[in-house]
């Protein structure tokens, strides 16, 4: 009995270490890139911003098609084939060849019928800017699916480590291109150079440390075992990017429609996208931490049928993600205004960002149900549940823009993923026996919110006398954070008492042993 639970501790131990190194990469990378977008909204403007997002919404719309389910299957795979190098690199070879085969055909498609680029794009001054992105659909997915192979054999540091390298190659050129290096490429021009020279650059890096660690390219035997996994996966994931396409076309055309002038819209979108909605994202950098690290952990407990470990799993991961969603929700609630006055100079982007930030709820739940279906063989039934969800969304955008403007984006996106959210816990608790535990964390830090934000702002207040408007909104912040932290360990939360014992344990030992 105490060797099960000591394996139990030590492989906690293990997937607790796994995590935390996923989420310092995946936090620093997060870091960068909200400089990064600081950046270019300071130096471009909102209408820059938008132009580019609605650019990289559509080429991310093609790059689901040619690098989402293969890495994933790679991944799987990988796994699955415990030590097979030559399975290994023959399925590597095979997603290899799938993938860059799809993004010629994409490729030629578009320029074989120029006509294509009027499909998704309502403002023209978008469509050079993606055709200078296309070409980076090639590296991409040999990128996506080499680090694929790496995140089957567990090395979540190089996955880690290639994501952030990939923002910092991204920030650099985007400063040096946007920035006007070359007279004739400047501004959101500048952004989609630098967005491919960094994508290739990231690409080479990364096939570079493949070879490195042994990788080879050889015949390829998996190709259709290969598609077959990947072909679920990848419409899930089409689907989601045809919906953020379409939401980057829908949205703008909207709110015209309503009466808002071509540029104020093309604003508005790219002060919601590329704005409020990184900030509300920011939580799954933990979050999708926790999700990366666990998936193997998932299909091993589910092929052996130990539904109670599973479920002690992903309970545990819900309430994590709910915690961390909990931490950010308690400084945007109160001080979002002042965040998007102080990141961006954007007043309007803040109050986005207070109003929408009860969503980083359903986000949280769904980023863990959606990653634990996808892991124990229920991709098909996920996909439904998210294709229910976001029907409803597009309805929402459709209809409310000409009532609420701009936070009918806020109201569907809120619906979609309350409703996928719901039927993917339900899901789990038919399937797999899934207790609702984890809703208690949820129901004590909305009941914290209010006067953890009476309290934190009163604070800022009181500082405001003394220092700068800024400054004592960073205080009130301060003590925001400080109030959560204290709510947690009052409420006992966060347990990580096993990791403690286990160390003091091991300590007593190495002391009796010497």
């Amino acid at each position: 009995m105490n060797a099960k639970k000591s394996n139990f501790t030590k492989k906690t131990r293990t997937i607790f270490k796994a995590v935390a190194l996923v989420s310092v990469v995946s936090v620093v990378t997060r870091a960068l890139s909200f400089v990064f977008k600081i950046y270019l909204s300071r130096a471009y403007g909102a209408e820059a911003v938008g132009l580019y997002q609605i650019g990289i919404s559509v080429f991310f719309l093609f790059a689901a098609l040619s690098a989402s389910g293969l890495p994933l299957v790679v991944s799987r795979k990988t796994a699955e084939l415990c030590g097979d190098k030559r399975s290994e690199f023959s399925l590597v070879t095979s997603a290899i060849l799938l993938g860059l085969l799809v993004c010629f055909f994409i490729i030629a498609a578009f320029f074989l019928f120029p006509s294509a680029f009027d499909l998704f794009f309502t403002d023209k001054r978008v469509v050079p800017i993606f055709k200078i992105m296309l070409p980076a659909l090639f590296s991409t997915t040999v990128y996506c699916i080499i680090r694929g192979w790496f995140w089957g054999n567990k090395n979540f540091l190089i996955f880690g480590f290639t994501e952030l390298l990939e923002e910092i190659f991204r920030i650099i050129f985007s400063v040096l291109l946007a920035g006007g290096m070359i007279a004739s490429i400047s501004g959101a021009t500048g952004i989609a150079a630098a967005f491919l020279i960094s994508d290739i650059a990231s690409a080479a890096a990364l096939f570079i440390l493949y070879i490195v660690k042994g990788g080879k390219f050889v015949k390829p035997r998996h190709i259709k075992s290969a598609a077959k996994g990947a072909v679920p996966i990848t419409a899930m994931r089409v689907f989601g990017n045809v919906v953020g396409s379409l939401s980057a076309i829908i949205i703008p055309a909207r709110l015209v429609a309503a009466g808002m002038d071509v540029g104020d819209a093309t604003a508005e979108f790219g002060r919601v996208s590329g704005m409020a909605i990184p900030m509300l994202l920011a939580p799954l950098a933990i979050i999708g931490s926790i999700a990366v690290v666990l998936i193997p952990e998932l299909a091993s407990d589910s092929a052996n049928k130990n539904f109670a470990a599973l479920n002690e799993k992903v309970g545990k991961s819900l309430s994590a993600a709910l915690i961390v969603s909990g931490a950010f929700l308690a400084v945007y609630l109160p001080f979002g205004v002042e965040i998007g006055t102080i990141l961006y100079k954007d007043a309007a982007a803040g109050l986005y960002l207070r109003y929408s930030a009860l969503l980083m709820f359903p986000i949280g739940i769904n980023q863990i149900g959606s990653t634990v279906l996808n892991s124990i063989g229920f991709e098909g039934k996920s996909f439904v549940n998210f294709i229910l969800g976001t029907l409803v969304m597009l309805i929402l955008i459709l209809v409310l823009p000409k009532y609420i403007g701009i936070y009918a984006v806020a109201v569907g996106t809120g619906a979609c993923y309350i409703i996928t959210s719901v039927l993917n816990i339900r899901l789990l608790k038919k399937k797999t026996g899934l207790p609702p535990n984890f809703l208690k964390p949820a129901i004590l830090i909305l009941a914290f919110c209010g006067p953890c934000s009476f309290i934190s702002v009163w604070l800022k207040n009181i500082a405001a006398a003394y220092t700068s408007q800024n400054a004592a909104a960073l205080f009130g912040m301060t003590a925001a954070i400080v109030l959560y932290a204290l709510f947690v360990w009052c409420f006992d939360l966060v347990d990580v008492s096993p990791f403690f014992v286990a160390k003091k344990r091991r300590s007593k030992t190495l002391a009796f042993g010497s």
